[in-house]
């Protein structure tokens, strides 16, 4: 039993032994004959011998590290070095009787170190340092090293942004990386590239036109490794849209001194909101008479203006980014209130006696319909009641209120006689028609009666009609 488990130890301890090779020399079956290989010689090696690259690759277990060593060989960095006795290589490519074959887990026993050429292949986030002794231009991996995954990172500075304004990318965050390459969609596609530094890890881009911008980063480690995390932002850029105006004037006829009101609150902006509509009131030269700024919602404001005239309403809004509207603008009127008033015609009265009439005055507007008018008169007596008497050329002072609904009028009022024996208060009575008018004046003929209703003296009161004419202006 005792000799038992002795066997059992000295196997246990053997075996390791025996598991990794020993290589005591080079040359006998060399891969590449030359008498002094040089660096060009191990991308002539590969080139030459692909094919026997690829098989040793594939016996080795590393078939998919063959077209990453020959890609890289031709620029890689080979420097001289030695392998001293003792260290370990996990294989080594040579050829014997002009078949490849691959040595495994090996090391260097030999007594005197190697001289090899080094150089690294990488891979898969993976460092493969190989070793090529100058003796014989045997392939050897020495080693493997796990490089870091680069990780990227990548934030915008705002997620909704005015065209010709810069977004900041911020790839700062990133890790174990030397370069990063921002690939700039808009609505899907490619647009621009954006490249990055640990150095420069916040760089700018500006959009000159409105979409929806994804930004795709990707970083590259020292080795060319790029990360395979996904890594992105979105930016909405805009455009702003001029704010567009919308007047209303009601009502677009007023007197003087009355209110137009001027409604802008059907006024907006597309993608923002108005900071305020700017009412400017005009005359007919142009000039401005009035200007007002609202700031506040719905936007209307009450205009009253003193003088009669054409007048324009300009309204101009304005957007949060202090974008103004192409104006909008509606005209109105302004009519005159007063009218100097002029009067002619033939008066009869019944006694009989016949004047001609000539009156000056002037006539007030209360409103659109209502108005009140002011006459002095002078009678000009062209047929007597009888020859030779002394009724002289009367005077008359009157008040009328008349009604205006349409071209024609009605009117009532009171009204003084004024002559020599012959004075009366009178009740006067009035109906017309404008059969000519303008803004600023107007043409009428009426019929006008006049019943004394006071008498200054005993004697009987007359009935008086007029036919005549008037010009207001």
């Amino acid at each position: 039993m005792k000799r038992y488990w002795v066997l059992i130890l000295v196997l246990a301890i053997a075996f390791p032994a025996m598991a990794t090779t020993k290589i005591m020399r080079l040359g006998p079956h060399p891969f590449y004959k030359s008498k002094h290989l040089t660096p060009e010689d191990l991308y002539k090696i590969a080139i030459d011998y692909a094919g026997d690259v690829k098989i040793g690759f594939e016996e080795a277990g590393y078939g998919d590290l063959y077209l990453p060593f020959l890609d890289q060989l031709k620029n890689a960095k080979v420097e001289e070095g030695e392998l001293q006795p003792g260290e370990h290589i996990e294989w080594m490519l040579f050829r014997k009787h002009r078949k490849v074959q691959v040595i495994k887990d090996a090391v260097w026993a030999g007594r005197k170190p190697m001289k090899v050429y080094k150089l690294t292949i990488y891979h898969d986030l993976k460092a493969y340092h190989f070793i090529v002794p100058l003796i014989c231009g045997n392939i050897a991996l020495q080693s493997v090293e796990e490089l870091p995954a680069p990780v990227c990172a990548l934030s915008a500075s705002a997620d909704r942004v005015e065209i010709n304004n810069p977004v900041t990318l911020d790839l700062c965050g990133s890790q174990n990386w030397v370069k990063g390459v921002v690939k700039v969609l808009r609505d899907g596609t490619e647009v621009a590239t954006v490249e990055a530094t640990p150095s420069n890890c916040k760089v700018a881009y500006t959009a000159t036109e409105p979409g929806n911008y994804t930004f795709n980063a990707t970083v590259y480690d020292q080795y060319g490794f790029a990360s395979s995390n996904g890594c992105s932002a979105a930016v909405e850029y805009w455009k702003n849209q001029p704010p567009v105006c919308d007047l209303k004037v009601s009502p677009t006829t007023v007197l003087a001194g009355e209110e137009v009101t001027l409604d802008a609150s059907g006024s907006s902006d597309p993608e923002g909101k108005l900071i305020g509509v700017k009412f400017i009131t005009k005359d007919e030269a142009g000039n401005v008479v009035e200007e007002k700024m609202v700031t506040e919602p719905p936007y209307v404001y009450k205009v009253k203006t003193a003088k009669a005239g054409s007048y324009m309403a300009v309204v101009v809004a304005e957007d949060d980014h202090h974008v103004t509207s192409p104006s909008c603008q509606k005209a109105y009127e302004v009519l005159k209130r007063g009218f100097f008033v002029a009067e002619t015609g033939i008066l009869l009265q019944s006694d009989p006696r016949i004047f001609i009439p000539f009156r000056v005055g002037y006539e007030y507007r209360i409103n659109y319909n209502y108005r009140v008018t002011g006459l002095l008169g002078y009678n000009v007596k062209i047929k007597e009641m009888y020859e030779g008497e002394e009724y002289g050329n009367p005077i008359t002072a009157d008040l009328i209120f008349s009604y205006h609904p349409t071209n024609y009028y009605f009117g009532l009022g009171v009204g003084a006689w004024l002559v020599s024996g012959d004075n009366k208060a009178d009740v006067i009575g009035k109906v017309g028609y404008a059969f000519y008018y303008t803004k600023t004046t107007e043409a009428s003929l009426f019929f006008e009666t006049r019943l004394p209703f006071v008498n200054f003296d005993t004697k009987t009161g007359q009935v008086r009609l007029l036919f005549g004419i008037g010009v207001r202006f």
